[in-house]
C-alpha cells in the first residue's frame, strides 16, 4: 500500500508540479523574495538592528539616513549616518558610505571589497580635563562585548580600492594655560582630507599603499605617500610633506609652559615617517619654520620675544625609540631675541615661565614603567644671519636699551652625551659705528661645568649707557666711546672673568640723585685715568662661585669696579708714581729745608717726575698748599733776616759781603752795632764781662775772654731780635707752592726730562697751610689733587 502511495505521490507532483512552467514561476517567486528581502528587508534590518545595538551596548545614538543595498551588485551604501554621546556631541558623521563586495569572496572564503567610497566624513574628538577623551570613553563602553577572535574565526578581509573624500577632523583638547588658568579649548581642524588604500589586506605581515593628505583651518597643507601594515602590529612608512602649517595651533600648548602667544610662525618638513611596534615615531627629513613670533600675552607688549624670518634644517632625524635626535647645521636668517631686566631685576623670560607645581609635569616613563632615557639631542651647528638681539634695562634710574644688529655667525656642533664644548663665533653691529663679538667655547647643555666666552665691543657710544653710570656713581655721561673686552671661564661652576674697558674721550655729565649709587669721586677718578690721548683703560677681575647663592654676576662685577676705582682715588699718587716707575712718596711729598723755598735737586727731580706723571694724565689738576712750620720756619728765617740785617749794615759801611758770617771776628763790629740797637738797655760791656774770667795760672794776672762764645752769644741774641710774623710764615709756605708750580709749567726740553710743561690752568695754589714737621731740618708739602 505504501508503495501505491508513493507511486501515485510522484506521477502527482510529476504531472501537477514538476513542469517547465512549473519551475519558471517558482524561479520567478524566488527572485522576488530575493529582491524583496535584498532590495527592502535586508537595509531595514540593518538599520534597525545596527541603531538598537549601538543604543543597547554603547549607549550612543545612532541614526542613519538610508541604507540601499543592491543584492544582484552586492553593493551597499549609507547615506546620513551620525553617531552621537549621550549628551549630544557628534562623534562620526558622514553623508555617503559605498561598499561594494565582490562574489569572488564566496570562493575565497575572505571578505573582499572591490570598492569602499566615504565621503563628507566628519570625526569630532574631544580631550578632558581629565585626560579621558570621547573615544576613549566609546572603547571602554565597547570592552564588555565579545572580541574578534583571531585569524582562524575571522576570514581575511581584502579591500581593492578605499577612498575617503572631503573629510574633515576636529579635535578639541581641554588644557590648563597661562592665558585662562581655568579651561582653554585648543580645537584642531583638518579640512578636506582625502585618504585612499590600494588592496589593503587586513592580513599578517601584509603591506598594502596608502595616500593620505588634507589642510589644516588654521593654515597650511599635508600630505603622506607611503605603505602601511594593520597586522600583526601596526606599521606605517612613507613620505611626509608638511608646507606652511601654521604653528598657532601649538599655542595652548606652549602656554602651559609659557605665557608667550604665537603671532606667527609654518611649519614645512618633507621627509620619510616611521612607526612601528619597535618604533613609536621616526621621521628622517628637512624641516624649516618660516615668520616665527612669539610675543608675551600681556595685551600692552607687542614686541617678540624670540622670533625669525626663516630657519631651515636640510636633514633632521628623530627617533623616538632610540631617544635621539639629530640634525644638520641649523640656518637662522633675520632672528631676533628681545633680553629685558625689570625694575625689581627680574628678567623677561622668568617672567614668562609658568611655574609648575611639583609631580605637575612627571618625566616620560619607558615601556616597562620605568623613567624614560633622556632625549640624545645633536646639532651639527647653528648659523646666524642678519639677525638682532635688543637689551633693555628698567631696573637702572633712567631705562636703558640698545640693539646689536646685523648679527652673523655660528656656533659649532651641540651635542647633549659629549664632553666637547661648542665654539661660539657671533659678529654684529651695535647702533650706527658700533662692533659687537662673541667668540669662545660653551657647553650648552651644562654651561657652568665648561664656558669660555669672550664678548668684545668696539665703538660704542657711551651716552647711551649713562643709566649705568648713574645707578652706579649718581654721574650722567655727557659724550666719549667705549670698547669692552669681557672674559667669562666657567669651570665646575668656579667663574673667573677677565675684563677690559677702555673709554675714549670720556666727559661726565651733570650728577643724578640716585639711592643705590657708591660714593665715589667720579670726575678725580675719570681724570687720573684718562691719558694724553684721551683714553682710559681699566682691567676688572670678577671671580666667584655660581654654586653660592649669595653670589650674583651683577653684585660682582659692580663690586670689582668700585674696588678698581676706590684704589685708584684712595691713593692716586700711588696710581701716578706707577705711571712714570716712581714710588708714591716720591710724587705726593715735596720737602723743603727749614725757612727756604728753594727746591733742592733731588726734590726738582721728584717735581720732574710730577711733571711726567701729569703729561699722562692731561685732565688731572694738582692744589698746591704752601706748608709751613712755625717751630722749624720760624728760627730760619729769624737767622735769614739777621744775616741780611748784618749785610745791610755792611753795606751802609762801605763793606760788601753777600752772606756774611754772623759770627766771624771780621763782623763782631757789625754785630756789636746791631745788638746794641735791639737791645738799647743792655751795655755791651756787661755781656763782654760775662765772657771774661780770672786766669789764676797768669803770672800777670791778666783775665782771659771767649771771644767765640761772645760772637755767639751776640749772633743768637740778635736772630732772636728779629721779627718773624704769621704772614711771614704763609708767604714763605706760597712761595715753596709757587716754586713747585714754576717747576711744572717750565719747558723740561732743556732738562734731562722731555717734554714740555704742564698747562697754568692745571695748577692751582691753595692757601698755605701750616704742619707739623717730623723734624727739624725740613719741611715736607703734601701734593693735593683737586676734586669734583
Amino acid at each position: 500500500m505504501s508503495s501505491r502511495f508513493l507511486s501515485s505521490l510522484r506521477g502527482y507532483l510529476s504531472h501537477h508540479w514538476i513542469n517547465v512552467r512549473r519551475v519558471g514561476l517558482w524561479v520567478l517567486v524566488a527572485v522576488a523574495l530575493y529582491t524583496l528581502v535584498g532590495f527592502f528587508l535586508v537595509p531595514w534590518l540593518a538599520g534597525s538592528i545596527a541603531e538598537n545595538k549601538v543604543r543597547e551596548v554603547l549607549g550612543r545614538e545612532l541614526l542613519i539616513g538610508d541604507i540601499d543595498f543592491n543584492p544582484y551588485t552586492f553593493s551597499l551604501e549609507v547615506t546620513d549616518f551620525t553617531l552621537s554621546d549621550p549628551d549630544g556631541h557628534e562623534l562620526a558623521i558622514f553623508d555617503r558610505l559605498f561598499v561594494n563586495f565582490t562574489l569572488v569572496s564566496l570562493i575565497d572564503q575572505a571578505w573582499i571589497f572591490q570598492q569602499v567610497r566615504l565621503e563628507g566624513l566628519v570625526i569630532q574628538e574631544e580631550r578632558f580635563a581629565s585626560g579621558e577623551s570621547r573615544f576613549s570613553r566609546l572603547k571602554d563602553d565597547a570592552s564588555g562585548e565579545p572580541k574578534a577572535t583571531g585569524e582562524d574565526g575571522m576570514p581575511a578581509t581584502v579591500i581593492r580600492d578605499l577612498d575617503v573624500v572631503e573629510g574633515t577632523l576636529r579635535f578639541a583638547d581641554h588644557l590648563t594655560t597661562a592665558s585662562d588658568p581655568s579651561d582653554t579649548t585648543s580645537t584642531i581642524e583638518v579640512q578636506e582630507f582625502s585618504l585612499s588604500m590600494n588592496d589593503a589586506a587586513l592580513h599578517e605581515n601584509t603591506e598594502f599603499p596608502i595616500h593620505f593628505a588634507g589642510q589644516l583651518k588654521a593654515g597650511g597643507t599635508f600630505s603622506f605617500d607611503g605603505k602601511i601594515q594593520v597586522l600583526p602590529a601596526f606599521e606605517i612608512n612613507g613620505g611626509l610633506s608638511v608646507e606652511a602649517l601654521a604653528l598657532s595651533i601649538a599655542e595652548p600648548y606652549l602656554q602651559q609652559f609659557a605665557r608667550l602667544a604665537i603671532k606667527g610662525g609654518n611649519l614645512s618638513l618633507d621627509g620619510q615617517l616611521s612607526v612601528s611596534g619597535d618604533e613609536p615615531l621616526a621621521y628622517h627629513g628637512s624641516a624649516g619654520v618660516e615668520g616665527l613670533s612669539l610675543a608675551p600675552l600681556d595685551p600692552g607688549d607687542t614686541e617678540p620675544v624670540v622670533g625669525w624670518q626663516a630657519m631651515e634644517i636640510e636633514q633632521l632625524d628623530l627617533s623616538l625609540a632610540q631617544r635621539s635626535l639629530e640634525t644638520s647645521s641649523v640656518s637662522i636668517e633675520g632672528g631676533s631675541g628681545r633680553v629685558i631686566i625689570h625694575e625689581d631685576q627680574t628678567t623677561n623670560f622668568k617672567r614668562l615661565l609658568v611655574e609648575q607645581a611639583e609631580g605637575e609635569t612627571p618625566a616620560p616613563e619607558g615601556d616597562g614603567g620605568e623613567e624614560a632615557a633622556p632625549l640624545s639631542i645633536s646639532i651639527a651647528g647653528i648659523v646666524l644671519g642678519d639677525s638682532r638681539l635688543q637689551f633693555t634695562d628698567y631696573s637702572l634710574p633712567l631705562p636703558f636699551s640698545t640693539n646689536i644688529h646685523k648679527l652673523n655667525g655660528e656656533v659649532s656642533t651641540l651635542a647633549s652625551d659629549t664632553q666637547i664644548p661648542a665654539e661660539v663665533e657671533l659678529e654684529g653691529q651695535v647702533g650706527e659705528d658700533g662692533l659687537a663679538r662673541i667668540e669662545g667655547t660653551i657647553h650648552a647643555w651644562q654651561p657652568t661645568r665648561d664656558t669660555d666666552v669672550t664678548l668684545t665691543f668696539r665703538n660704542l657710544l657711551v651716552k647711551g649707557y649713562s643709566p649705568y653710570t648713574i645707578a652706579f656713581a649718581g654721574r650722567r655721561i655727557a659724550k666719549g666711546r667705549m670698547d669692552l673686552d669681557l672674559g667669562y671661564h666657567l669651570s665646575d661652576g668656579k667663574l673667573k672673568g677677565s675684563n677690559t674697558i677702555v673709554f675714549y674721550d670720556l666727559e661726565l655729565g651733570e650728577k643724578v640723585e640716585s639711592p643705590d649709587a657708591m660714593d665715589l669721586p667720579l670726575s678725580l677718578a675719570v681724570s687720573l685715568l684718562k691719558d694724553s690721548e684721551g683714553v682710559i683703560e681699566m682691567d676688572i677681575p670678577v671671580t666667584g662661585d655660581l654654586g653660592d647663592p649669595q653670589f650674583h654676576l651683577g653684585g660682582a662685577v659692580r663690586s670689582a669696579i668700585s674696588d678698581a676705582i676706590g684704589s685708584i682715588v684712595s691713593a692716586p699718587f700711588r696710581f701716578l708714581a706707577g705711571l712714570v716707575g716712581a714710588s708714591e712718596e716720591d710724587l705726593q711729598q715735596i720737602a723743603y729745608p727749614a725757612g727756604s723755598s728753594d727746591l733742592t735737586p733731588p726734590q726738582r727731580q721728584r717735581v720732574g717726575l710730577l711733571r711726567k706723571a701729569l703729561l699722562k694724565r692731561p685732565e688731572l689738576v694738582l692744589e698746591l698748599a704752601g706748608p709751613f712750620d712755625t717751630d722749624v720756619d720760624g728760627p730760619a728765617l729769624k737767622r735769614q733776616r739777621a744775616v741780611e740785617q748784618l749785610a745791610e749794615w755792611l753795606r751802609e759801611q762801605g763793606r760788601e759781603i753777600s752772606t756774611p758770617d754772623l759770627t766771624e771776628e771780621s763782623t763782631q763790629d757789625a754785630m756789636e752795632a746791631i745788638f746794641s740797637s735791639a737791645y738799647s738797655e743792655t751795655s755791651l760791656s756787661e755781656v763782654r764781662e760775662r765772657f771774661t774770667s780770672e786766669q789764676d795760672e797768669d803770672p800777670e794776672g791778666r783775665s782771659k775772654f771767649d771771644a767765640v762764645a761772645y760772637r755767639a752769644h751776640l749772633a743768637e741774641e740778635v736772630i732772636a731780635a728779629q721779627p718773624v710774623t704769621d704772614a711771614d710764615l704763609a708767604a714763605l709756605g706760597q712761595a715753596r707752592a709757587v716754586a713747585v708750580r714754576d717747576v711744572l709749567l717750565a719747558d723740561a726740553s732743556k732738562d734731562q726730562d722731555e717734554g714740555s710743561g704742564v698747562e697754568p690752568k692745571r695748577v692751582l695754589l691753595a692757601e698755605p697751610k701750616k704742619v707739623e714737621s717730623e723734624n727739624d731740618e725740613q719741611v715736607v708739602m703734601e701734593v693735593g689733587l683737586a676734586l669734583d
